[in-house]
C-alpha cells in the first residue's frame, strides 16, 4: 500500500542550495517520519524488483543522510529501468516532486506532480497533485484544437531556453521527450532527430517514409503516424526498433493512460489499444475531432463546432453536451474544463461531478439553454418562431447529433428552403469541399479522410451502406465513371468496382498528371512525358509511349485522342500507325487543354487562351487574354456556336465566343470554392456565399437561387435534381422540374 505516500502527508525541508545535504538541525524533522516511511517501504517490498530496490535505497539516503542529490540520482535511475511498474514510477515521481519543491525548483516539481495527476488511479493522490500544480503556479493545460497546433505553448517555452543548431533550422520542433530530456525535431529528410537538452548532441534518429507524418509525444515514448500506419517507439527499449506497428487511418489525437492508449482517427473512430502490444481492445464511432481529459477515469472528445462527448475508460458513452459556438481554445482544471469560444465568450463544464446534467424541472427555451447553450430542441423552437437563418443553422447543426430530433428538424428546414430533402454528412473533419458523383440509383460522397464512399438514395436521400475503398495505400479519387473509379497513390493506380467492391492495383512508370476516359479504355498522362493506355475493366496495358520529357495533357478530338506537352500536340489514336505531331509554337507553361467539335483551346500560364483547328492541322484561329489566372475552362455549344466559359482567380465567370475571343458577359462571383461551374440546359450552376445560383447562359444574370448553409459547395446534377454538399457537412437536394 501507498496510503501515506500517496496522500502527500510528508515533506522535505528547504535546502539552501539545490543538491546540498540537509543540515543536522533539520534531521530531527525528517527522522520523526522515518518509522512511517520504513513501514511504507516494507509494505511495497513483498515483490522486490530492481526499480523498487533503488527507490528503497534512495528513500533511506534521503531520510538518514538527507542527501537530496544522491537520492535524486537513484530515483531517476529507477525511472529509467524498463521493468519499472506504474506503481513504482508513481512513488519515484512523488519523492522527486517533494525534493524539487523543497529545493525551490518549481518547474521540476510541476513536471512530477503532472505525472502523478495524469497517471495515478488514486483519487486522493491525483487531487493532491492537481492542487499542488495550481498552488505552484503551473500554466493551465491548453487543450489541442487542431493537430497542427499541438504543444504550441510548450514549443515556445522550449525555444526560449533551447537554441537549436543551424542544421535543424528547417526542422519542425515537436516538443520535449520529458523522461529522456530530449527535444524532438521532425525534419525534411523524413526523420525524427532527438537532441539532448543537456549537451545538445543528437542521440537518436528515427526515419520515416511519409513527409506529412504526425508525431505524438508521451512521457516514455513516441507515437509516429505515417503512410496509414501507427508506430510506437518506447524509451524502455532505446527507441529502436518500434515496439509495434498497426494499420490505421490518419490519426487525429492520442491519449496515454497507464498501459492503455486511445487513438482517435480522422473518421472519428476511437480505438482502445494495449500500449505494450498494440492489440485492439475495443473501438467506438464518435464525432470527435480531438481528445481532452475531463477527469480521472474519463476520456473526452470535442469538435471545433462545440460538440462534446465523454466516455469512461472502456469507451462507454457517459454523456454528450453541445456548446453554442465554435471552440477557439480551452483550459483543463482538475475537475472542470473552460472552453473559450471564437465569439470571445466562454463556458465551464464541471466534468467530474456531472454538474450540467440535471434537466430543468420546468421546461422552457430559456431554462434549456441555461442547461445546455447549444440545446437542439430549444434552438429548433426558436427557429420555428423567429424563422431566422441564425436560429435555423444552430438547430440543424446541433440537431445532427441528436438522432431523436434530427429527422424532424431536417424535414422542417428542407420545407422552409424549398429543398426535396436535406441530410447530414458524417464525413471526416478535415474535408472542406466534399466530392460528389452518382450512378443511376445512388449519390456518392467521397470521404478522402476515412477512404470510403457514403451512399444516399437519389430520390429520398436515405443512406445506404458505406463503401470502404482500398486502404493498403493513401489513395485519392482521380477519376469516376460509375461503376468504375480510378484511385491514385503516387506511382500506383487502382481501378475500383462499385458493384463488386473489389479493385485491381498496379504500378506505373511515373506519377499521373492527367486522365481521359474513352469508351472501354483509360488514358493516363504522366509527369515524366509518358502516355499509357489501359483497357477496362481489367486495366490491361495496351501500349505505353513517351511523347516528351514534361507533364502531358490529354483531350479527345474528331480523329482520336491527343496529347499536349512542351508546346506540341500528338495524335495517339491506334488507327493511325504513324503518330501525327504538330508544333503550336507556344512559349511558357500550359494550364488547360480542352476541345469540342474539332476546336482546341489551350490556356497558357499567363492567362492567354488560343484556339486551334484540328481540321486545318492545328492552325491558330484566334486568341484572347483573361483578366486573371484561369481556374477552369469549359467549351460549350449554344445556338450553333462554340463558346468558352472561363472561371478566373479573381472570382469572375466570363463567357467568350470562340475562336474570335469576343467577350459576351462577365458574372462577378462571390465566395465560390473553386470556380467549377456545372452546366444544365441553358443555365450555369455554381456555388456562392450561402447559396447555389443559376446563371443564364445568354445574359450572365442570376435567374434562380437556393439558400444553403456555408460557402464552397460541391454541385452535381442528375436528371432533374441538383445536389450539393457543403463544408458544414450538409447534403441538399433541389428539384429542377419547375425551372
Amino acid at each position: 500500500m501507498l496510503s501515506e505516500v500517496e496522500s502527500g502527508e510528508w515533506r522535505v525541508e528547504n535546502c539552501a542550495n539545490k543538491g546540498a545535504r540537509i543540515g543536522n538541525s533539520q534531521l530531527s524533522t525528517l527522522n520523526s517520519q522515518l518509522l512511517i516511511l520504513i513501514i511504507i517501504l516494507f509494505q511495497t517490498t513483498l515483490l522486490a524488483s530492481p526499480a523498487n530496490d533503488k527507490i528503497q535505497e534512495a528513500a533511506y539516503i534521503l531520510n538518514v543522510d538527507a542527501d537530496t542529490a544522491g537520492a535524486e540520482k537513484l530515483f531517476y535511475s529507477a525511472l529509467g529501468l524498463p521493468s519499472a511498474s506504474v506503481r513504482e514510477k508513481l512513488k519515484a515521481h512523488l519523492y522527486l516532486a517533494k525534493i524539487a519543491e523543497a529545493n525551490g525548483d518549481t518547474f521540476k516539481a510541476i513536471e512530477h506532480y503532472g505525472f502523478l495527476k495524469n497517471n495515478s488511479q488514486s483519487v486522493s493522490l491525483a487531487y493532491m497533485a492537481a492542487n499542488k500544480e495550481e498552488l505552484l503556479g503551473t500554466p493551465p493545460q491548453k487543450i489541442k484544437i487542431a493537430s497542427e497546433k499541438k504543444n504550441l505553448e510548450h514549443r515556445k517555452t522550449v525555444d526560449s531556453v533551447f537554441q537549436k543548431e543551424d542544421r535543424f533550422s528547417n526542422c519542425e520542433m515537436e516538443g520535449e521527450l520529458y523522461l529522456a530530456q530530449h527535444i524532438v525535431y521532425k525534419c525534411p529528410d523524413n526523420s525524427l532527430h532527438l537532441i539532448s537538452k543537456k549537451n545538445g548532441t543528437e542521440t537518436w534518429s528515427i526515419p520515416f517514409t511519409d513527409r506529412p507524418a504526425k508525431v505524438f509525444l508521451i512521457l516514455d515514448g513516441i507515437f509516429l503516424y505515417c503512410e496509414n500506419s501507427l508506430y510506437f517507439y518506447s524509451l524502455s527499449n532505446g527507441l529502436e526498433p518500434p515496439v509495434w506497428r498497426i494499420s490505421t487511418l490518419e490519426v487525429q489525437d492520442i491519449e496515454d493512460i497507464g498501459d492503455k492508449i486511445y487513438v482517435l482517427d480522422i473518421s472519428g473512430n476511437i480505438k482502445l489499444l494495449n500500449k505494450n502490444s498494440g492489440e485492439l481492445i475495443s473501438v467506438i464511432k464518435s464525432d470527435g475531432e480531438n481528445f481532452f481529459k475531463p477527469g480521472i477515469g474519463l476520456i473526452g472528445t470535442y469538435q471545433k463546432n462545440g460538440g462534446i462527448s465523454v466516455f469512461d475508460t472502456l469507451l462507454n458513452n457517459l454523456w454528450d453536451y453541445q456548446i453554442d459556438g465554435k471552440i477557439d481554445t480551452a483550459i483543463a482544471k482538475s475537475d472542470s474544463v473552460i472552453f473559450y469560444l471564437q465569439n470571445e465568450n466562454s463556458e465551464i463544464l464541471y466534468t467530474k461531478h456531472y454538474k450540467k446534467f440535471a434537466v430543468p424541472f420546468n421546461w422552457s427555451k430559456e431554462s434549456m439553454l441555461e442547461f445546455e447553450s447549444g440545446n437542439a430542441l430549444a434552438w429548433y423552437n426558436i427557429a420555428t418562431q423567429e424563422n431566422s437563418d441564425s436560429a435555423w443553422k444552430r438547430a440543424v447543426i446541433y440537431g445532427a447529433r441528436k438522432n431523436e430530433l434530427s429527422s424532424l428538424i431536417f424535414a422542417e428546414y428542407a420545407k422552409r428552403i424549398g429543398a426535396k430533402w436535406v441530410k447530414y454528412l458524417p464525413v471526416s473533419s478535415t474535408i472542406l469541399y466534399p466530392k460528389i458523383f452518382s450512378d443511376a440509383n445512388w449519390l456518392f460522397i467521397y470521404d478522402y479522410g476515412s477512404q470510403s464512399l457514403l451512399k444516399f438514395s437519389l430520390e429520398t436521400g436515405n443512406t445506404g451502406d458505406e463503401i470502404a475503398l482500398p486502404k493498403d495505400k493513401k489513395y485519392t479519387l482521380a477519376n469516376d465513371y460509375p461503376p468504375w473509379l480510378v484511385l491514385n497513390s503516387g506511382y500506383w493506380l487502382s481501378q475500383f468496382s462499385l458493384r463488386e467492391q473489389s479493385n485491381v492495383s498496379f504500378e506505373m512508370p511515373g506519377v499521373p498528371f492527367s486522365f481521359l476516359r474513352n469508351k472501354d479504355s483509360v488514358y493516363v498522362g504522366l509527369w515524366n512525358g509518358f502516355v499509357l493506355k489501359y483497357f477496362t475493366p481489367g486495366m490491361r496495358l495496351e501500349w505505353s509511349r513517351k511523347v516528351s520529357s514534361a507533364p502531358v495533357f490529354l483531350s479527345r478530338g474528331e480523329m482520336g485522342v491527343y496529347s499536349l506537352s512542351q508546346g506540341k500536340i500528338s495524335l495517339l489514336s491506334p488507327k493511325i500507325w504513324v503518330d501525327k505531331e504538330f508544333d503550336l509554337g507556344l512559349d511558357g507553361a500550359v494550364n488547360e487543354f480542352k476541345s469540342k467539335n474539332g476546336l482546341f483551346a489551350v490556356v497558357s500560364e499567363d492567362g492567354k487562351v488560343r484556339f486551334f483547328s484540328e481540321k486545318e492541322e492545328f492552325k491558330q484561329l484566334g486568341s484572347f487574354s483573361a483578366n486573371s489566372n484561369v481556374i477552369s475552362i469549359e467549351l460549350l455549344e449554344m445556338d450553333g456556336k462554340i463558346y468558352v466559359l472561363l472561371g478566373e482567380a479573381n472570382q469572375a465567370l466570363s463567357l467568350y465566343e470562340a475562336p474570335s475571343g469576343t467577350h459576351v458577359w462577365t458574372f462577378k462571383s462571390k465566395g465560390s470554392a473553386a470556380m467549377q461551374p456545372v452546366l444544365h440546359n441553358r443555365h450555369i450552376w455554381l456555388d456562392q456565399e450561402g447559396s447555389v445560383v443559376a446563371v443564364d447562359m445568354h445574359s450572365g444574370k442570376v435567374v434562380k437561387k437556393h439558400s444553403i448553409f456555408g460557402s464552397g459547395a460541391s454541385i452535381s446534377i442528375r436528371g432533374n435534381t441538383l445536389y450539393c454538399a457543403t463544408p458544414e457537412k450538409l447534403l441538399y437536394a433541389f428539384s429542377l422540374r419547375a425551372f
